[in-house]
């Protein structure tokens, strides 16, 4: 056991002398601690409410064995029952806390427990697995959380979003949606593919390598970038001929200061740190040393840009750096989704994080969930993150590494779900476990589920003929806070079409998120949409939408989490028969509904 302390240890940042380590061993064979993850986690718990995260000594030791093992000891050997009462909620889900060593008589246990809770030793592996998923003791870190931290009242979450289910909004043709019973008939596992790949491999934490980024190579990707869109840009709008017809910029430098009808393919950029407008905005064309130039839109009837998007622009320079644009044009041909190939029902869950209020770590929406997936059995879960975020106020009060807690929380929804739903988990940068890096490759942990896939983030996966696009990033509030738009139609569905004529699941640069470390190697790699999915998953903070753009089912599921009332979708494909003229409608193949939790 020697060597799993060490280990366990280690992966804490710890380094124990040889005869700290002899002193554990001791401990732990006294008093019958055969895990060595057990007792570490024990004594992380134990160092971080007494002694402010110290390292372990001979002397330290001597008082967690002490205050915990001795105390955790007597409290085994006591035969007497605790009774809960309606007026103690808390006590059920504290009773984990003296298996950390956070025992009622000493002055710490105030900042976890009421003085009138009475926390026995069982631990959550006690309760039966219906118990758990009702107290939140599944994998919410109920004993780490101080008392200070209230569950959100009901009060406070204001439900714009509907009452706890009901459908907020719907997709597909009625009979579809009248007849569809939102559950599996069948038991059945899909197999799944990732089709984001780098030289024949997706991204993972093994082969990731980040803030490697040069200028030079920078310059290089936006250069390439200009070009092939650039490229598709003009066969779209002009074709060959037209090309070849065209005056162009810089090119055409006798034609500079007159009023002659320019095109002139380029990056936009802001002028300042803010959104665009119609007098920030600049753009930058290739093959010229010449300053960005300005864009006037006093011409212009509609346009939709942000900063980084590659544009066709037609217009004149009446005099200096200054373009007047007449029309702008974003959109290239696209290569359509592949037709679907299901031959039986396939029913999907998608949730995106948090799945916590900021006001707690219980985690009450994922119960709320879960209790939906063991009445529902839906064939795949979608779980996009952030599953634990960083930046929530309270995550610095947990008792045990980000990772150990992670598997825990996986441990309770695999528990929940069962064997027969494919689980699809889709990291996040935001995670407190994962590389804070764009794109995000999706979290390691130790045990294994044949049903479960880890994927990062964004990712582009075939389930059985399905194709499926998902990115945790909130990629639709970014182009939306800092486009420049004037009579350029539904936001949302420009947005979504932005990602598509752009080939990329985050086409603005810079990163609209100025805490976003966006690695643009990685990006090149990991982040491309040359094809359109069947099915594109983009969770935010916008309100939920299912839109069809472009024969692709592009869905917002809204946040499970939400002081505005959380919400979640379903939707189910179904095989249907191509019509003379083209493939299966999706109209007719699929049913959406966001629900709310």
């Amino acid at each position: 056991m020697e060597a799993e302390l060490q280990q366990q240890f280690d992966e804490m940042g710890i380094e124990p002398s040889a005869p700290v380590l002899e002193k554990c061993m001791e401990l732990a064979l006294t008093y019958s601690i055969n895990d060595a993850t057990e007792f570490v986690e024990q004594w992380m718990a134990f160092s971080l409410s007494h002694l402010n995260g110290d390292e372990p000594t001979n002397e330290n030791l001597g008082e967690f064995e002490r205050k915990v093992l001795q105390v955790k000891r007597e409290k085994v050997g006591n035969k007497k029952t605790t009774h809960y009462t309606k007026s103690q909620p808390a006590a059920l889900e504290a009773s984990s806390l003296a298996t950390y060593g956070l025992i009622e008589d000493d002055p710490m246990m105030d900042e976890y427990v009421g003085k009138s809770g009475s926390p026995q030793p069982k631990t959550p592996k006690a309760l039966n697995k219906q118990s758990r998923l009702k107290s939140g003791a599944a994998f919410s870190p109920a004993s780490f959380t101080p008392q200070s931290a209230k569950r959100t009242p009901a009060a406070d979450i204001t439900t714009t979003n509907g009452k706890p289910g009901d459908i907020v909004d719907s997709f597909g043709h009625p009979k579809l949606i009248a007849a569809c019973t939102w559950q599996s008939k069948i038991e059945q596992t899909l197999p799944v593919v990732q089709k984001l790949l780098h030289n024949d491999a997706p991204l993972t934490i093994s082969n990731l390598r980040y803030m490697n980024d040069l200028l030079y190579d920078r310059c290089d990707e936006l250069h390439d970038r200009i070009v092939d869109i650039g490229q598709a840009l003009v066969e779209k709008k002009l074709g060959s001929t037209g090309a070849a017809e065209c005056s162009w910029y810089p090119q055409d430098r006798h034609t500079l200061d007159a009023l002659h009808v320019l095109h002139a393919v380029g990056m936009i950029h802001s002028d300042d740190d803010g959104p665009l407008d119609a007098h920030s905005a600049l753009l930058a064309v290739l093959n010229t040393d010449e300053k960005c130039l300005a864009l006037n839109f006093s011409q212009i009837k509609s346009a939709s840009i942000f900063p980084g998007q590659v544009v066709l622009a037609k217009g004149f320079i009446p005099r200096g750096d200054t373009f007047v644009v007449e029309e702008i044009y974003t959109d290239r041909k696209l290569t359509p989704p592949p037709p679907l190939k299901v031959d039986r029902d396939v029913h999907f869950v998608v949730a995106a994080g948090p799945y916590t209020h900021s006001t707690d770590l219980f985690y009450d929406p994922m119960h709320q969930l879960l209790k939906y997936l063991q009445e529902h059995r839906p064939d795949v879960l979608l779980l996009t993150g952030p599953f634990l975020d960083a930046e929530h106020k309270l995550v610095v009060e947990l008792a045990e590494t980000f990772e150990s807690f992670f598997e825990k929380m996986i441990a309770g929804i695999m528990e929940a779900v069962g064997t027969s739903t494919t689980v699809l988990l889709v990291s996040s940068q935001k995670d407190a476990m994962t590389p804070a890096v764009y794109p995000t490759p999706s979290p390691l942990i130790r045990k294994t589920y044949p049903n479960l896939h880890m994927l990062p983030d964004p990712s582009l996966v075939d389930l059985d003929g399905i194709t499926l696009g998902v990115s945790s990033t909130d990629v639709i509030d970014h182009l939306l806070s800092q486009e420049f738009a004037a009579n350029a139609g539904e936001r949302m569905h420009r947005a979504i079409n932005h990602l598509f004529n752009q080939g990329t699941f985050y086409p603005i640069c810079p990163p609209a998120d100025e805490n976003m470390s966006y690695d643009s190697q990685l990006a090149q790699k990991y982040a491309q949409l040359k094809q359109l999915p069947n099915v594109l998953i983009l969770p935010s903070d916008q309100r939920h939408f299912i839109r069809l753009v472009n024969d692709c089912l592009v869905i917002n599921p809204g946040r499970l989490a939400d002081n505005k009332g959380g919400t979640f979708a379903r939707f189910l494909v179904t095989p249907t028969a191509p019509t003379a003229t083209s493939n299966a409608n999706m109209f007719n193949s699929v049913a959406c509904q966001i629900q709310s939790i």
